[in-house]
């Protein structure tokens, strides 16, 4: 398999940064790992923060059954409404670091492959 190929689907399907730390490009493999963990941890804690708050107002509720589904429907309405700038902007990041590193670990491979054709034909 070509090094283009093989750090692609790395990077695609495994971890972004990963085709290229394999490839030997460490500085650009650990930009890529470090954006994409620094995303998932921020909106993995976001995510949990809110599921919390959400069960504190609704817990209580329910163990004394004095919700009803009406106003359950509103707890969950005011919970999903709002405040979700900073999850969109993680989710922006992973995905730009997945993307980008797809294409450069696409790039890197190429230029190996440039490399070790150029060796062989000398």
């Amino acid at each position: 398999m070509k090094a283009s190929n093989r750090a692609m689907i790395l990077s695609g399907l495994v971890y972004p940064g990963v085709g290229q730390l394999l490839c030997g490009h460490k500085p650009s493999g650990l930009i890529f790992v470090l954006g994409t963990s620094a995303g998932l941890i921020v909106l993995f804690y976001r995510l949990v923060q809110r599921a919390y708050g959400f069960m504190e107002q609704v817990l209580p509720g329910l163990a004394n059954e004095a919700q009803d589904l009406q106003s359950l429907k509103q707890l969950i309405e005011r919970s999903l409404a709002g405040g979700w700038g900073a999850e969109i902007i993680c989710l922006i990041i992973i995905t730009g670091c997945w993307l980008a590193a797809i294409v450069h670990a696409y790039f890197v491979g190429k230029k190996i492959d440039h490399q070790s054709e150029f060796r062989g034909n000398h």
